[in-house]
Order: C-alpha cells, then sequence, then structure tokens
C-alpha cells in the first residue's frame, strides 16, 4: 500500500508539460492539364516564369494508370522557386509544344502574409 501512495505522490510531483504546436501556411498553386479527349494523360511540362524574368520547371508524371491527368504545385515542386510579390506567367507544354498558357499573381496581405490572386484566363496557344 506504501508503494501504491508513494507512486501516486509522484505521478501528481511530475511536472506538466503544455503542447507547442507549431503551424505554417503556405500559399500553393496547383497546376494541372489534360486533353479531355485523350484515351490516356500525357506527361506535362510546366514552366512558370517569376517576377524577376527567371524561370523554373517541373513535370507532372500522369496519375491512376494513366488515367488521369497529374498536378504540380508551385512553388513546391518547383525546387527552390519561392514566392515573392508579382506576376508570374506559365506555359504547359506536351511532346515539346506549348499547348496552354496563364499567369497569376502574389500580392502583399495587410497581415504581412502573401496573398494568392488567381489568373484571369487561359489561353490555348496555337
Amino acid at each position: 500500500m506504501k508503494m501504491l501512495i508513494a507512486g501516486l505522490l509522484l505521478l501528481v510531483a511530475a511536472p506538466v508539460f503544455a503542447q507547442t504546436w507549431l503551424y505554417q501556411a503556405t500559399p500553393a498553386i496547383a497546376l494541372n492539364v489534360g486533353d479531355k479527349f485523350a484515351d490516356r494523360a500525357h506527361s506535362v511540362e510546366f514552366t512558370v516564369t517569376r517576377p524577376d524574368g527567371s524561370t523554373t520547371r517541373a513535370t507532372a508524371a500522369p496519375q491512376g494508370d494513366g488515367y488521369r491527368a497529374g498536378t504540380v504545385h508551385y512553388p513546391s515542386d518547383f525546387g527552390n522557386a519561392g514566392t515573392q510579390v508579382g506576376n508570374y506567367k506559365w506555359v504547359a507544354r506536351v511532346n515539346g509544344k506549348d499547348v496552354l498558357t496563364g499567369s497569376f499573381a502574389y500580392r502583399p496581405a495587410r497581415n504581412g502574409q502573401m496573398l494568392f490572386v488567381p489568373e484571369r484566363g487561359v489561353r490555348a496557344v496555337d
């Protein structure tokens, strides 16, 4: 009985540590292009041109045994691309041919975070 009481006192006397949770939210852009009438999806290479004029690339591989178009996320799938305030342009290329182009932007928000501004329209490349 003395051991039980000693164990309970030790348990009660042990310091309690509060949990500390870390949180990160990053604005990411999902890019996905597929041919609506194709039997199988294609690999699509995306090139993003950043506000400073530099470019970065990522390839979206087909998913679901080749029946669904793949998706890449900017900036995480584009190496060390990062985000900065400004306008971005992207081009989707299939088998070496440009097929679609679009744009997006990041703007500063009042709370010091980045605000994503979606594209106004995607254009087919002739």
